[in-house]
């Protein structure tokens, strides 16, 4: 690849539509590296979808375009103003979203296949459709179309990035070869949580659960996350007001977090003793003397980066096996920083497990601590890069599975 040795290549990266807050420190790294200009495309997210986005000015190359959204058959597509600052802005190499979703993005593999300049794409490799059982016959033949569409454009990139080894190895499995997939660990910047986890450790933890109502002496759950039906708060609740009557220690349950399940839940169960909700909490200083009051992290639905979050802070992770799971769930492991448990009377029981034995907490909580280090966002910029880098290598040749 013949450049300049004067300028930096440049990248442009169109990824989930817009820049959400838990990706703004991540975009902060990659624009330190030298000799590659990587350039954020971006505009507002789809509403009522909870993506937070992160707020300008930023401190990394990026251009603001226009997001349009619309729906059919209940799927959200959208299109973005992207073609003309892509198409003037002299980028070597794309970096997209492997999502259906952005009709744009797939126009502009498209074009950059034709022009024979690499694409590397990002994501979960197979599709995780978290609401297919609500969705009509012909939503679900849509999805199938789908993901079929998504397979064949596995194989006109010039290299995956996936979140983790499973979605690896399901890339694998659709034809692109070993050597052209990169798995990122995806994380986010946990740098001020570990340091407000060790601030919260120098606090009485019975002082700071006396601030909040809770007793001294019980087992605190703390759910943490957005209050909508995918993450199965209720199931939290009813299972702890089950097993209180029936374990010898108390059980209470602290609940951080917004959303359009928030008033129902309060309206539900604020007039409970033992649960105690707490809102939306962003401060991460006080985040640590909330997580310092908990003995672990109770996920009964859909987890996410709150995983590495919990871990950030010292938190075994306690989850249910379900159909459809974010890759983060692969972070979990049973028996060692926390419990992954199948259906709700395993679930109970797993909660009823960890009330009651203190070795298995502590094993657990020893567990969780060692697992954030592996979960460095360092790690996963060197990867992205890496993968980046390996894909302008190998600009002259024709991506792999072209016809």
């Amino acid at each position: 690849m013949q450049t300049d040795s004067t300028k930096p290549v440049r990248i442009a990266i169109l990824h989930q539509g817009c820049i959400p807050i838990y990706r703004r420190a991540f975009y902060e790294q990659l624009a330190k590296i030298a000799g590659r200009e990587y350039v954020v495309i971006h505009g507002d997210p789809e509403p009522d979808t909870g993506i937070v986005a992160a707020e300008p000015p930023f401190s990394f190359p990026n251009i603001h375009v226009q997001n349009t959204f619309f729906k059919i058959f209940g799927r959200s597509l959208a299109l973005q103003s992207v073609f003309v600052p892509v198409l003037k802005g002299h980028f070597s190499a794309l970096v997209l979203g492997h999502e259906i979703k952005y009709v744009s993005n797939t126009l502009l593999l498209l074009l950059f296949w034709m022009m024979r300049r690499p694409v590397v794409l990002w994501g979960h490799g197979h599709t995780n459709d978290y609401f297919i059982k609500q969705r009509s016959f012909v939503g679900r033949r849509l999805g199938d179309l789908v993901e079929w569409f998504k397979r064949r454009l596995i194989l006109t990139a010039s290299g995956y990035m996936a979140y983790t080894e499973r979605g690896a190895d399901y890339v694998a499995s659709v034809g692109l070869p070993r050597d052209k997939i990169a798995v990122l660990w995806n994380t986010i910047d946990l740098k001020s949580a570990i340091t407000a986890y060790k601030n919260a450790q120098q606090v009485d933890r019975a002082e700071l659960r006396r601030e909040h109502g809770l007793s001294p002496d019980a087992i605190v759950f703390m759910f943490i996350g957005r209050l909508y039906p995918p993450k199965r708060v209720d199931v939290l609740v009813e299972t702890v007001k089950r097993l209180r009557p029936d374990v010898a220690v108390p059980i209470e349950v602290m609940i951080v977090g917004s959303g359009p399940d928030e008033e129902k839940l309060r309206h539900d169960y604020g007039a409970l003793e033992w649960c105690k909700f707490l809102g939306k909490i962003v401060d991460e200083e006080t985040l640590g003397r909330v997580f310092r009051c908990a003995d672990a992290v109770v996920l009964p639905g859909k987890v996410g980066l709150v995983v590495n979050h919990a871990f950030a802070h010292g938190q075994a992770v306690i989850a249910c096996r379900m159909e459809v799971q974010p890759p983060e769930v692969e972070y979990i492991k049973h028996g060692h920083n926390g419990l992954v448990l199948e259906g709700d009377e395993a679930f109970a029981e797993g909660l009823r497990q960890f009330s009651t034995n203190p070795e298995l907490r502590n094993k657990l909580t020893q567990g969780a601590v060692g697992t954030r280090r592996h979960l460095e966002l360092e790690h996963m910029v060197e990867a992205f890069d890496g993968a980046v880098a390996k894909a302008l290598e190998g600009e002259g040749a024709k991506p792999s599975g072209a016809a």
